[in-house]
C-alpha cells in the first residue's frame, strides 16, 4: 500500500523536528514526560499535515500522526541524540534545576 501525500509530509517533520522539541523539553524532565511531549508534537504534525493535505479523515489522521511518532523517534535516537545536537539545545534553552558542569 503506498503512503499517502499527508503521511509523507507527517514523516518527513517528524524527523526534522527533534530540535525544535529540544527547545521546550528540559534536561530535568522524566523519560515520560519527555515521551508524551514527543506524542503530543506527533498528534499536531499528524493532524496538521492531513489537514493541509485534503485528507482530514479518521484512518488519514491517525496514520499521520502514527508516521510522524515513528519518524520523530527514530530521527532521535538515531541522529539527533547521538549527534548532541538535540541535548545540546535542551541544555542551552534550559530554565535551571539541574546542576551545571563546572
Amino acid at each position: 500500500m503506498p503512503l499517502t501525500d499527508a503521511e509523507l509530509w507527517a514523516a518527513a517533520l517528524g524527523y526534522a523536528l527533534p530540535p525544535v522539541i529540544a527547545i521546550v523539553q528540559q534536561p530535568r524532565w522524566s523519560g515520560a514526560i519527555k515521551g508524551l511531549m514527543m506524542l503530543a508534537v506527533a498528534a499536531v504534525v499528524g493532524l496538521g499535515s492531513s489537514y493541509f493535505a485534503g485528507d482530514f479523515a479518521g484512518k488519514s489522521i491517525v496514520t499521520c500522526m502514527l508516521a510522524a511518532a515513528l519518524s520523530i523517534g527514530i530521527a532521535y535516537h538515531t541522529l539527533w541524540k547521538p549527534s548532541g545536537i538535540a541535548p545540546g539545545i535542551e541544555q542551552a534553552t534550559s530554565t535551571g534545576g539541574a546542576p551545571r558542569a563546572v
